[in-house]
């Protein structure tokens, strides 16, 4: 009984090594590297993105065929996109492939001709530009910095009901913060926070001010602020307050 069972297993070891290397050698038949694909399909909600700009990429990977696609080539050729912030590829049986796409999504303007998106990269694109988006302005390399300081600004002014509409941060480091229907906020490089706060109690103390407008609050005094006036030539400075 015992010598039966050791005899099936011997014969069955290389039946099994046989299959396998027939469909290995199946597998690796040119034929079968060239089976075509049979459809593409396109997932994700997209708005910039153009039918015409995902079929010039994607046409010419076809020819490749289903087994040979190489798909994380044409996932990296589809982020090249200017809106592409990611792209996946993959193969679905028994002949398709499925691509996702997620556009970005831009939350602010980045200079005269670009954008940021949710992330801080900056991106052309590649048309006109929404220009109700709030402004940013700062050296090459600083975006990611600069969006996380406009969203805490922003948290801090929308307390006070107040929205941040331009952001500058130029290159000794010094901040200028320009308010939606409202001043510029001038806090200079040294003690943001501090003087962002200097800022919101001194509009309080000036919302009272009838007929005039405030053009700039400048914070970069150790004891006080200037303020200038948008209908009047002269600035008028707080007490305490010297030459920043």
């Amino acid at each position: 009984m015992r010598r039966t069972r050791k005899r099936r297993r011997r014969i069955a070891s290389p039946i099994l090594a046989g299959l396998l290397l027939c469909a290995v050698a199946a597998f690796s038949l040119p034929g079968l590297n060239r089976v075509p694909i049979r459809t593409v399909a396109i997932h994700g909600e997209l708005h910039h993105v153009t039918q015409e700009e995902l079929e010039a990429l994607i046409v010419p990977f076809t020819s490749w065929g289903w087994l040979r696609l190489p798909a994380d080539r044409l996932s990296l050729r589809l982020e090249e996109l200017n809106w592409v912030a990611t792209a996946r590829v993959r193969r679905e049986w028994p002949l398709d492939v499925s691509i996702t796409i997620t556009e970005r999504r831009p939350v602010a303007r980045w200079g005269l001709d670009a954008l940021l998106d949710e992330s801080g990269e900056a991106f052309d694109p590649g048309g006109p530009i929404n220009r109700t988006l709030p402004l940013l302005e700062g050296p090459e390399g600083t975006e990611k910095v600069m969006l996380d300081r406009y969203r805490a600004f922003s948290a801090r002014l929308g307390a006070r009901s107040l929205a941040l509409d331009e952001l500058n941060l130029d290159p000794r480091g010094a901040w200028r913060l320009g308010l939606r229907d409202g001043p510029q906020l001038r806090l200079g490089a040294e003690s943001i926070d501090l003087r962002l706060e200097r800022a919101l109690v001194a509009l309080d103390e000036l919302a009272g001010e009838q007929g005039v407008e405030i053009a700039y609050l400048d914070l970069r005094y150790p004891n006080g602020f200037a303020v200038a006036w948008r209908n009047v030539n002269t600035a008028a400075r707080r007490q305490g307050g010297r030459s920043p």
